[in-house]
């Protein structure tokens, strides 16, 4: 009886000893680093409006209104293996005291963040986006251009939901290509709703 018992024994601690394993390994585990939600969104949509003015002579003021909406694409993957984000915006524009509508696409390339991942998924933070694209403008004299611009959000991971809208600002510079110094600068104000880059749809 007593082999029996000294045999059962030695079994549960042996049968013990992963267990134990395991748990010296969870806290090594909760050290790491929290991940980026934010250097690509899976999904997005936004309304945005702002205002500018154009490069020729006389200086006028002009106008703008729209949307936009973005998704990632995976044949758009970069080096680090992330994809990057793409987006279309549609829009009303006022250039030179004429009306007309626009369209533009361009990527959203992730350039800065302020600070870091944290812990606390509630936290404000600053994300920089860079857009480089190409559009077409109804406006007579307008038309294809090219387009130089970048976006500051303030996001929260919690806030990265598709639900929960966040607010940006975008700066862009417009170089049409019958006229590349001919274009126009304007600032956009806008909310999103977001989903982040490991979110899935629920």
């Amino acid at each position: 009886m007593q082999r029996a018992w000294g045999t059962i024994t030695m079994l549960l601690l042996l049968a013990a000893m992963p267990a134990a394993g395991q748990q010296q390994e969870a806290p090594t585990t909760q050290k790491n680093a929290p991940y980026d939600l934010s250097n690509y969104l899976s999904l997005l949509a936004a309304a945005e409006g702002g205002g500018g003015w154009n490069s020729g002579s006389p200086r006028l003021p002009t106008a703008f209104g729209g949307v936009k909406v973005g998704f990632a694409g995976g044949f758009l993957n970069t080096t680090s293996g992330n994809d990057v984000t793409l987006t279309l915006d549609l829009g009303y524009d006022r250039v030179r005291t004429r009306n007309g509508f626009s369209v533009a696409s361009s990527p959203m390339l992730p350039a800065f963040r302020f600070p870091k991942p944290q812990r606390d998924e509630s936290k404000n933070y600053l994300r920089v986006y860079l857009e480089p694209g190409l559009g077409y403008n109804t406006t007579a004299g307008f038309g294809g251009y090219a387009s130089a611009k970048a976006m500051i959000a303030l996001f929260s991971d919690n806030r990265l939901d598709l639900r929960t809208p966040s607010p940006f600002i975008e700066v862009e510079r417009r170089f049409p290509f019958s006229s590349p110094l001919g274009g126009d600068n304007r600032v956009v104000f806008g909310v999103m709703v977001a989903l982040c880059n490991q979110c899935g749809l629920h």
